[in-house]
């Protein structure tokens, strides 16, 4: 995945739409399919819980480290989860963490992370916003939205703009015509970004956590 390692970290000092502590852990291969059994060694399954301080904006799911004062380091994040095709979900009786629920996706169904948090209204918290802050669940609601538009007044509000590039102006009618609903005008747009250059699809590495 191609990313602009300045403009990660700029976006991760903006305001987020939720924040706080949290500990993580990746799930060791061959266990994301399987029910852990309460009894079972913590660390045979997993790589250990880091502390971290999370962030959340936009599709974008930011960690920073946390030093042995307890000091969060907001210079630049450790990582970044983008969290587009993600999978999140409640983790009950979920072994050495009371609170917490799982990220994984679509992509990569070997990997899942676990993340313990203080509280269960916190961990609901945490899963309500994550799956709100996808671009999957954005179209989603302008399709319901749309729909309901339709049906209250007859008239697709996609259909009532000109497409991009296309000039649209008054249209043609005669001067007995008192009726104004045939007139458009053209919405005032922004100004079209510069191309990019192509690059080799083969030679970019996919992934969903960015480790900056």
């Amino acid at each position: 995945m191609r990313f602009n390692n300045k403009e990660m970290i700029h976006v991760s000092h903006s305001n987020p739409a939720l924040e706080g502590r949290m500990s993580y852990a990746k799930m060791s291969n061959g266990y994301a399919s399987k029910v852990l059994p309460i009894s079972a060694d913590i660390v045979s399954l997993f790589k250990g819980f880091k502390e971290r301080w999370f962030r959340l904006k936009y599709n974008l799911l930011f960690y920073f480290k946390i030093n042995g004062f307890g000091q969060v380091d907001l210079h630049q994040p450790a990582g970044v989860f983008v969290l587009e095709n993600s999978i999140v979900r409640l983790e009950n009786n979920m072994p050495g963490t009371l609170f917490s629920f799982s990220l994984s996706f679509k992509d990569e169904p070997d990997k899942k992370y676990i993340i313990s948090s203080q509280s269960e209204d916190h961990v609901h918290q945490w899963i309500k916003c994550i799956q709100s802050s996808t671009y999957e669940y954005m179209r989603t609601r302008m399709t319901s939205i749309q729909k309901k538009i339709v049906e209250l007044t007859g008239r697709d509000p996609l259909l009532m703009y000109p497409e991009e590039g296309k000039k649209i102006g008054r249209t043609k009618r005669s001067v007995a015509d008192e009726d104004d609903s045939d007139l458009f005008f053209n919405p005032p747009t922004d100004p079209l970004p510069p191309p990019r250059h192509k690059h080799d699809a083969s030679k970019t590495a996919v992934s969903n956590l960015i480790e900056l």
